[in-house]
């Protein structure tokens, strides 16, 4: 990969914001109104790792906004033959690579509603999940949908179709007359599976209009020296198709990752230049732990995450890395842009900036996005007040509707108006918001309770021996303990038992309950797609 042989072509700001200034613009349109207003519908600026492969074109890894809709036209005449129409679910279970973003606005320009599945998912748990939201189809690439086919089961009505078997005679339908299809705001465009942290994934539902709410406030709000992407988000979840929807509204160039691990993600950094990088915070943490040269990554000047909140100890090895541009000139060190959001909140609710001088960290989320209205609540949807916990709820434009084909389970994260994001926080005299753990990993014990987030920001931040940890409620015959697991840096060995008196004498100096007892990772982390560690899994492990 070279881009440098493709000059920067970004939108001009004027052309930028006449997308933007489009009354229906959403979700379902992003690419044809951006086509509207675009002078450089030939030029390449949307780049892939791995090579795509079309049905017609040859192999290519680069992409312009007209070869771009050419690949989507391509497909959603493959998918009419399939007799797919609108508000038709069909799910999409392939390589995690431009794949995605295309059937998605293949699919979309039909009305009909793609349900992408992380390519790591099991295919068992993919099978049941595309059961469970009655897909009329699923494509896949051949491995996986001989998986799927191996998980399939009488109930699993949905038709099957492996991509690498089709050919241009199944291209040979017509476009609708009606074509792209017309969205109204609240009209299906994704539906977005769970981490499934806590079991079979729920189905997230985004609309045309509130899925691009966050894009939309982004793009009016610009860092004005972006203009180089670099995605390395699961590109089938709402959030990697999110930016990879704001770097093509913006023009600018992007590059689209799917090797994450960090030798490949540096060296992809040090070749193509970008200046904001975007992924879930794992990937960041494998970057630090990978002690990559950091003349590699030179170029960045943001690292953006979404998801759960980063570690202080992880940001403050990040910020070192890159460049920032201070009174029109390059300077050392670069912003790590942290954001609070899920699937759920259809964008980052809370964001905040770190860098090397940022001093307010401890699970400090900041306060909600200017369209945001949050307060912290306790189980009966009452306010409650500063400095107490209680259940995260938001109210926002970008919100979900809800679960596809589970409304009960919608309706349990209603709460007076609100929807309960599943977090704990309480909320400083100063306004900001603190983020201590999820719902379902507090551990709530006779004697005390232990936020198992906040507890591991404090640990990673005074024991500099710890690079990574895990918090966790335990239960042996009966008795209930908090545990956790730590990860050390490099060659470093210690001994648990004393560890874990340093452990607890520097929760007990930052006002915190102790841990019971402190074991090591082995290689094998239980993790989730997105790179979550399973905290269920740890409490069945012991």
């Amino acid at each position: 990969m070279d881009s440098h042989s493709h000059p920067i072509k970004s939108l001009h700001k004027d052309q930028m914001y006449k997308i933007l200034a489009e009354s229906d613009l959403g979700a379902g349109n992003f690419l044809y109104k951006t086509l509207s207003h675009s002078t450089h519908h030939n030029v390449p600026f949307v780049f892939t790792e791995i090579p795509y492969t079309s049905l017609v074109h040859g192999t290519q890894s680069e992409f312009s906004l007209s070869s771009l809709k050419r690949e989507v036209d391509i497909w959603a005449k493959f998918y009419v033959a399939q007799n797919i129409a609108a508000k038709d679910v069909v799910g999409v279970y392939t390589r995690d690579t431009i794949e995605y973003l295309i059937h998605y606005i293949a699919l979309t320009s039909l009305g009909a509603i793609p349900a992408l599945v992380n390519s790591l998912l099991s295919p068992k748990i993919t099978a049941q999940y595309f059961a469970d939201i009655g897909a009329k189809i699923v494509v896949a690439d051949e491995v996986r949908a001989s998986e799927i086919m191996g998980n399939k089961v009488d109930s699993h009505a949905f038709g099957l179709v492996n991509l690498d078997t089709v050919s241009q005679q199944d291209l040979s339908s017509e476009l609708p007359e009606v074509y792209p299809f017309k969205h109204f705001e609240l009209d299906p465009v994704l539906l977005t599976h769970t981490s499934g942290t806590t079991g079979i994934p729920k189905s997230v539902i985004s609309c045309h209009k509130n899925y691009l709410h966050g894009v939309i406030h982004r793009l009016k709000n610009p860092k004005s020296n972006l203009d180089k992407y670099m995605t390395a988000l699961p590109h089938s979840h709402n959030s990697g198709i999110a930016y990879l929807m704001e770097a093509i509204i913006r023009g600018c160039e992007v590059y689209i990752k799917s090797n994450k691990h960090p030798e490949s993600m540096a060296a992809d950094i040090e070749s193509f230049q970008p200046n904001f990088v975007v992924a879930f915070p794992k990937i960041f943490v494998d970057l630090c732990r990978a002690n990559i040269h950091e003349g590699k990554l030179r170029s960045v000047n943001y690292w953006r995450s979404t998801g759960d909140a980063a570690h202080e100890a992880h940001v403050r090895i990040i910020t070192q890395w890159g460049s920032h541009i201070e009174n029109g000139m390059a300077q050392p060190g670069s912003v790590y842009i942290d954001g609070l959001g899920s699937s759920e909140m259809g964008s980052s609710l809370f964001v905040v900036l770190h860098n090397q001088h940022k001093r307010n960290y401890n699970r400090v989320v900041g306060k909600p996005q200017p369209w945001v209205e949050a307060k912290v609540l306790d189980e009966w949807g009452n306010e409650l007040p500063d400095e107490t916990v209680g259940r995260l709820g938001v109210k926002s434009p970008s919100l979900t509707l809800g679960y596809w084909n589970n409304s009960s389970v919608s309706e349990k994260y209603r709460c007076n108006g609100y929807w309960i994001t599943g977090d704990l926080v309480y909320k400083t005299k100063l306004g900001q918001i603190c983020h201590v753990d999820r719902i379902t990993d507090a551990i709530h014990l006779k004697d005390r309770t232990v936020y198992s987030l906040l507890t591991e920001e404090m640990v990673m931040k005074n024991i500099p021996v710890i690079f990574d940890c895990s918090v966790f409620q335990s239960e042996y015959e009966g008795s209930a303990s908090a545990n956790i697991k730590v990860r050390l840096w490099g060659d470093v060995s210690a001994d648990k038992d004393d560890l874990l008196s340093k452990v607890n004498l520097s929760l007990k100096k930052e006002g915190l309950a102790p841990l019971d007892a402190l074991d090591f990772y082995s290689d094998d982390v239980p993790e989730g797609v997105t790179g979550k560690v399973l905290k269920r899994a740890l409490r069945a492990a012991v």
